[in-house]
């Protein structure tokens, strides 16, 4: 027998509604602005209805997909994806920008069995390039590069 709704589906879409709710009631105070001269209210409060519109339309899709088995559940991409977002906050004030984005490429790349060293170090290394680029030279944001020996 198939089942009315798809559960997994239904509890995502609330969640994001409920996200998105409460986002929009944290940032509905701000200054919203116009289009051309944005204050700190639009993007927050933008994002917000987004995600209530996205949700919602999760929720209704659960009514109309059937229940599907999602597989086997391992713990072991949680974990590591979770590590190399704490390893990224632990390194990034002292060990600069490239050992942070090295660092959290690596331990991210241990939660697929599938990731080979040579494109992992790849990865790594155009990621820390690009974040070098875009966020200290173009944006020039106060983040050091490299570690801070004897400071």
């Amino acid at each position: 027998m198939r089942r009315l709704l798809d559960r997994q589906d239904l509890l995502a879409g609330l969640l994001f509604v409920a996200v998105g709710a409460a986002s929009w009631s944290l940032a509905r105070n701000y200054a919203p602005g116009t289009a051309f001269r944005m204050g700190p209210g639009y993007v927050p409060v933008g994002l917000s209805f987004i995600l209530m519109a996205l949700g919602v339309l999760v929720a209704l899709r659960s009514a109309f997909a059937g229940a599907q088995s999602t597989g086997e559940w391992k713990p072991r991409g949680l974990v590591f994806v979770l590590a190399s977002v704490l390893a990224f906050a632990l390194l990034i004030e002292t060990g600069g920008m490239v050992a942070a984005i090295v660092g959290t490429t690596v331990i991210a790349s241990f939660a697929s069995r599938e990731s080979r060293p040579v494109e992992v170090a790849l990865a790594a290394a155009l990621l820390a390039l690009a974040g070098g680029l875009i966020f200290v030279v173009a944006l020039g944001l106060p983040i050091p590069l490299w570690p801070r020996f004897g400071a």
